[in-house]
C-alpha cells in the first residue's frame, strides 16, 4: 500500500504526521487483515510498485509524482571547476527538479579541526560563516523552484581517541558506561544536531549520515566495525541526532542515512533488518533510556538503489523488474515492522561508466566534450550517451509506480574531474553537465541525460544557457 498522505512535503507538518502514526499503525493492521481476505478470494496480486508480474510499466499514481524528481549535488566542498551556486541551482530548476540534496560535514561548519576536541559550548553555535554559506545555497535553490531541500549531515564530532588528524567519520568504540568516551560522543551528537537544525530552518529534511552501513563512512580510529557494530552505532546515533533535531526544529523530517548497496540492494535489506532488530530488542539506545519505538529514531528511510552496487553502467540492459523487486523487499522490512506510513528517500541514484571505454581523441580532435585524464584526452560518444538516456527513462518509469518513494535525488548535477579521488575515474561522469574548461571554451555543457531528465521532470528553459565559457 502506498503512502496515505501522498507525495507531499512534510515541512511544518512533521508533528501532525507523527501524531497520526499511532492510529495509522492500528488502521493499517485492520486494512492488512481485510486485504488478506481479499487476496485469498481474488487470486495473486500484482506488485506494490506498479510493475506488473509480466514486466509492463503501470502509470497509476503518476499525477502524484511532483516531488519524485530531484538532484543530489555537494555544493559545500564541491570539486566542480568553476562552481557557482546560482548557476547550478538554475540548471537544476530548468531541468524541473523539485527536491534537492545538499551535503554538510564538520569541516563545512567548523573548519578542518580533525586534531581538536571541540567543546560542547562551541558545538552549540554554528559559525556565522557557515550559516551565510548555506543560506545562500538555500535561497538560490528556492529561487530556482526547489520545493523541498534535504541536507545530508556527516556530523561526527571528535573525541579524545578520534581527534587523529584524519578526515573521515570516526566514532569511539561502543561503551554504555556513564561518562565513557562513547557516551560523550553521543552527547556531542545531540548538541551538534540541535544547533544545525536550529541554524537552518530552511532545510526541510535532515538525512542523518551517508552510507553508514559500511566502514568507508563510519569507522573506529584503530579499525573497522563489524556489520553488527555498524548497526548498533547507527541506532544509537539516529536516536541522539533525531532528539537534537527535534529540539532545533520540530517541523523538520529526520530520515536514516542513505544506506549503500555495498553487495547489492539485498545488503540494504539485511542492514535495515539489523537496525529494526536492535530497536526492537529493548537494549537501545546506549545510555540509561531505552526505546523500542522506531518513530524515536527516524521519520523515513533512505537508501541508494544503484543497480549493480557500484552505480557503474554495465554493458547489458538493466533488469528493471528485478530492480523493483529488490527495492520492494527492502520496503517490506518497513511494513513488517509497522512502518507502512513512512516514506522512502532515494537520496542517491544515477549512472556513470568506465571512462577508458570512451574514444580517445587524436591530436587536434578535441571537442567541447573532451576530458584529459592522466595525459590522455577522451571524448563522449553518442552511443554511450543515448544508452544512459534510455536507461534513465526505464528506471524513472518504474519509480513512478513505486508509491512509497517520496523522492529520488539523481546523482548528480555536474561532472567533476577532481572527484576521481572519491572512488576512481568512474566518479567523474555521473553528472548531467560537463564542468567548465576554459581551454575548450566550455561552460556547464549539457549531456544527453540532462535533456532526458528535463523531459521526465517536466522542466522548461535553456539547458545551454551556460554551456560556453
Amino acid at each position: 500500500m502506498g503512502n496515505p498522505f501522498g507525495r507531499v512535503s512534510f515541512r511544518n507538518n512533521r508533528t501532525v504526521v507523527i501524531m497520526k502514526r499511532k492510529w495509522m499503525k492500528r488502521l493499517f493492521a485492520l486494512i492488512a487483515a481485510s486485504c488478506m481476505c481479499c487476496f485469498l478470494s481474488c487470486g495473486t496480486p500484482g506488485t506494490e510498485t506498479g510493475i506488473s508480474p509480466g514486466g509492463e510499466s503501470v502509470q497509476e499514481g503518476e499525477g502524484n509524482n511532483e516531488l519524485l524528481y530531484g538532484f543530489a549535488e555537494p555544493f559545500a566542498g564541491t570539486n566542480v571547476s568553476g562552481f557557482n551556486p546560482r548557476v547550478e541551482a538554475y540548471l537544476a530548476g530548468v531541468i524541473g527538479a523539485k527536491t534537492f540534496r545538499l551535503w554538510m560535514n564538520d569541516s563545512n561548519l567548523f573548519g578542518a579541526k580533525y586534531t581538536e576536541v571541540i567543546d560542547n559550548a562551541e558545538l552549540a553555535e554554528v559559525p556565522r560563516s557557515a550559516t551565510l554559506m548555506y543560506e545562500t545555497y538555500i535561497e538560490e535553490l528556492r529561487s530556482a523552484g526547489i520545493r523541498e531541500i534535504t541536507c545530508m549531515g556527516m556530523l561526527f564530532p571528535r573525541t579524545a581517541s578520534t581527534a587523529n588528524g584524519l578526515e573521515g567519520s570516526f566514532v569511539p568504540r561502543r561503551d554504555e558506561e556513564t561518562g565513557s568516551e562513547y557516551m560523550q560522543f553521543l552527547e556531542k551528537v545531540e548538541i551538534l544536531w540541535e544547533s544545525v537544525a536550529g541554524a537552518f530552518p530552511g532545510i526541510d529534511v535532515w538525512e542523518m549520515g551517508n552510507e553508514t552501513n559500511q566502514a568507508a563512512f563510519l569507522k573506529y580510529a584503530d579499525g573497522d566495525p563489524t556489520t553488527e557494530e555498524l548497526a548498533a552505532i547507527n541506532v544509537d546515533y539516529m536516536y541522539y541526532a533525531l532528539k537534537g533535531i527535534r529540539k532545533g526544529n520540530s517541523s523538520a523530517v529526520c530520515i536514516t542515512p542513505g544506506y549503500a548497496p555495498v553487495g547489492g540492494i539485498g545488503t540494504v535489506r539485511e542492514f535495515l533488518t539489523d537496525v529494526y532488530d536492535a530497536i526492537g530488542s529493548g537494549n537501545f539506545p546506549a545510555g540509561q533510556t531505552k526505546c523500542t519505538d522506531p518513530d524515536e529514531y527516524f521519520d523515513g528511510v533512505a537508501w541508494h538503489p544503484y543497480d549493480g552496487g557500484s552505480g557503474i553502467v554495465l554493458t547489458k540492459a538493466p533488469d528493471i523488474v528485478q530492480w523493483v523487486r529488490e527495492n520492494d523487499e527492502v520496503r517490506q522490512i518497513m511494513i513488517s515492522r509497522g512502518d507502512e506510513e513512512k516514506e522512502v528517500w532515494f537520496t542517491e541514484f544515477g549512472f556513470t561508466f568506465d571512462m577508458y571505454s570512451l574514444p580517445v581523441a587524436g591530436e587536434g580532435e578535441e571537442d567541447i566534450t573532451s576530458y584529459t585524464i592522466n595525459g590522455v584526452t577522451y571524448r563522449l560518444d553518442d552511443e554511450t550517451e543515448e544508452k544512459q538516456a534510455e536507461w534513465i527513462r526505464l528506471y524513472f518509469d518504474a519509480m513512478k509506480g513505486m508509491e512509497y518513494v517520496h523522492t529520488c535525488h539523481f546523482f548528480r548535477l555536474c561532472c567533476a574531474k577532481k572527484d576521481a579521488q572519491w572512488g576512481g575515474v568512474g566518479e567523474i561522469f555521473f553528472g548531467c553537465f560537463l564542468e567548465p574548461d576554459s581551454a575548450l571554451g566550455r561552460g556547464f555543457y549539457p549531456r544527453k541525460k540532462a535533456y532526458v531528465l528535463q523531459e521526465i521532470y517536466g522542466g522548461t528553459g535553456d539547458l545551454n544557457a551556460y554551456a560556453r565559457g
